[in-house]
Order: structure tokens, then sequence, then C-alpha cells
């Protein structure tokens, strides 16, 4: 009998240990729960798999991630900080010769030099609140539908139904807890807080399985 018991209490420490690894890969996960579906679009001569089904709504500050990091503007990160130096240099240039040079074209060097101020701000301001408006409209509380399955991702339903095959040609960025796949013109978000801990690692690896990582610019 003491084996038997030594045994369970090896079994129970086991899965508990097993568990405490998945909720620390997952840190995030809001409790929002999941469920495994079948995948109704199957052949008959298919073996019909299983998905995961989510069920979420967007922040609005995740759709603002989201749209950062998507193409809407070219200037952003690196390039903005690189557009930056560049206007600040030229700034700095314009502004000396104002108050050091005489001469004709003094006005002028003050009239550029502000001209590169009213740029830089340019460059890191408005796409800001462009994209701060945009996210304040997509963050309007819709519920997400999406079932996942090792070959592609099934997203919403009836008419506005649409997939997205994980067959090597779309494209994965992670980023601030966040998974989008893009492929065309078109980018799908997935929070890692609407994963449960127990399928996490699976949605990860069908995820990073399927699409090849998105390169930065």
């Amino acid at each position: 009998m003491k084996e038997i018991d030594d045994s369970l209490n090896s079994d129970i420490h086991k899965q508990e240990a097993e568990e405490i690894e998945i909720n620390e890969d997952n840190p995030e996960w809001d409790g929002t729960e999941s469920e495994l579906v079948a995948d109704d679009d199957a052949e008959e001569y298919e073996i019909p798999e299983t998905g995961i089904k989510l069920s979420y709504v967007m922040t609005e500050k995740e759709m603002y991630r989201c749209l950062y990091n998507s193409d809407i503007y070219k200037t952003k990160g690196v390039r903005a900080a690189f557009s930056t130096v560049v206007f600040a240099l030229a700034a700095v240039a314009f502004f000396i010769a104002y108050f050091y040079m005489t001469g004709q074209f003094k006005e002028y060097n003050l009239f550029f030099g502000i001209l590169c101020v009213i740029m830089i701000a340019v460059v890191w301001l408005v796409p800001y609140f462009h994209i701060k408006s945009m996210a304040k409209l997509a963050a309007n509380g819709k519920k997400i539908d999406a079932e996942i399955y090792p070959d592609h991702i099934d997203i919403g339903s009836g008419s506005g139904a649409w997939s997205i095959e994980l067959d090597g040609n779309c494209y994965l960025s992670e980023f601030d807890n966040i998974f989008m796949i893009s492929v065309g013109d078109k980018s799908f978000a997935i929070p890692e807080r609407v994963i449960e801990p127990e399928v996490y690692n699976e949605v990860k690896a069908i995820l990073v399985s399927g699409t090849r990582p998105k390169e930065e610019r």
C-alpha cells in the first residue's frame, strides 16, 4: 500500500509541476475560456481535425499596438528615429546660420530651421493621433470568434466569415503579448491573454509552424 500511495503522490506532484510550467509560459491569460471544436469543412476522406475555439474582445490599447505594427505608416521605429536625427541636424545648422550669418538669406535660415522642427513633430505626432483615432473606432466591443486548426484559422461566421491558410504564405508578428497574422492586405490579431494556459503552447506551435516571421522595417 505504501508503494501505491507513493506512486499516486508522485503523479500528483508531477501534474502540479506541469500546470505551474504551463502557467508560467502564458502569465497574461485573462481567464477567457477556450474549447475544442471539430473541423466541419474537412472532406469526407479526411480525418476530422480538432480545433481550438477562441472568443474575445480587443481592447483599444491592443488595437493601437496592432495598427502601429502594421504598414499604415512607413516612417516609424528606426525610420522615425533616423528622420528625427536628420531633421534635428538640419534644424541646428539652419539656426546656427541664422544667428551667425549676415545677409539677405538670414531670414530663410530661420524659416527652414522652424520647418525642420515642425517636420520632427509631424513624424511622431501625426501617426500617433491618427492611429489612436482608428484604434478607438476599431475597439467597438464587438466579439471576435476564431477557430484555430493545424492548417488554417476560421474567423467569424455567416457572410462575414473568412479564413487564413497556415501554409507558410502568411506572416506572423509577435509584440506586446499579441500574435498578429498578416496575409495580403488583411491582418488578424490574437492577444495572448485570451489563450488558456493548457493550450497556449499548442496554439503558438500552430501559428509559428504555419507562418513566416515578419521582418522588421
